[in-house]
């Protein structure tokens, strides 16, 4: 009889592709993960993996064998997560994945609020890229995805999160911090910290400025850089300007570290969105999330944070 252990083994190997970062993981050591990987194969009496130096990729028995593990190891959980519901009791994981930078910052007030009221629910949070995020939610590795743009697989289900809005932001000491508007054409002279090409908040931010008239080309790109955090961090020290989700750069505005500056003719919104997969089933600690999010005590909780 394979057990539940067996299989989280296996599929922490198979996503990590190497048996001491999957040891790492789940905190064993290495050889106890060869060794149950290895007595797994035995009692299957297959290869699982190919195995080549410390690199692993699975075989194709392994690639059969890994969604049904998934599935039984969330089953497992949700038999666990409904008796203790049965005795009033919520209780679980969330495997959450996030794709936007404003997610970030909610995630934490939301998660944190809502453990006051279930604290045997446990939390992870991975930031990753929106494919990855929808890849994940597909294949069963995490139950929640936030996104920055709705996804268009029809397996998934994307529900409105909440409004994000996305600010100019200039350094201290920038000719701009003083003044009360800028316009396009002074757009146009500026330097540009932007985000990465494939950024949702800089295909957004190109899209509303052709609007007005000035093209991505014409920009001035002096960086190109992979996080809000490192924009904001280049415009502080004065090497450009850009425009970042309001949430994300919040408390360097409350320091005065950096000014936002408003632009005539420009807002910048978007919504942001909560993704689950449609042939999932929804655990008591999942559904018990979603529903705190939709309170009134979740809005006012995204509230406070994006005000």
């Amino acid at each position: 009889m394979i057990e539940v252990h067996e299989l989280e083994i296996f599929v922490a190997a198979a996503e990590e592709e190497n048996f001491s970062a999957a040891a790492r993981r789940l905190r064993l050591s290495q050889p106890a993960i060869s060794f149950q990987v290895q007595a797994l194969e035995q009692r299957l009496k297959v290869s699982l993996f190919q195995r080549t130096g410390r690199r692993i990729a699975l075989s194709e028995a392994g690639r059969d064998l890994l969604p049904m593990a998934r599935e039984l190891i969330g089953l497992s959980a949700r038999i666990e997560e409904t008796m203790c519901a049965q005795q009033g009791v919520v209780k679980g994981r969330l495997n959450i994945g996030c794709s936007t930078s404003p997610g970030k910052y909610v995630l934490p007030h939301l998660i944190g609020a809502f453990r006051q009221q279930y604290p045997d629910v446990q939390f992870t949070v991975e930031v990753m890229d929106r494919q990855s995020v929808e890849e994940k939610l597909l294949t069963r590795q995490i139950q929640l995805g936030v996104l920055g743009l709705c996804s268009k697989s029809k397996e998934l289900e994307c529900c409105p999160l909440f409004m994000d809005e996305l600010v100019l932001i200039v350094g201290a000491n920038h000719p701009w911090a003083t003044r009360a508007l800028v316009t396009i054409p002074d757009l146009r002279a500026a330097d540009w910290i932007l985000r990465e090409g494939g950024a949702a908040t800089r295909q957004l931010v190109q899209s509303h400025l052709a609007e007005q008239g000035l093209d991505g080309a014409d920009l001035r790109v002096a960086m190109e850089l992979g996080s809000a955090e490192g924009v904001e961090a280049a415009v502080e020290a004065g090497h450009g300007v850009s425009f970042v989700s309001r949430v994300a750069v919040r408390r360097g505005l409350e320091l005065g570290r950096i000014k936002q500056v408003p632009v005539e003719g420009v807002q910048v919104r978007r919504q942001i969105y909560l993704a689950r997969s449609r042939s999932q089933s929804c655990t008591c600690a999942q559904l018990r999330f979603r529903e705190f999010i939709a309170s009134p005590q979740g809005q006012q909780v995204m509230e406070s944070v994006l005000e």
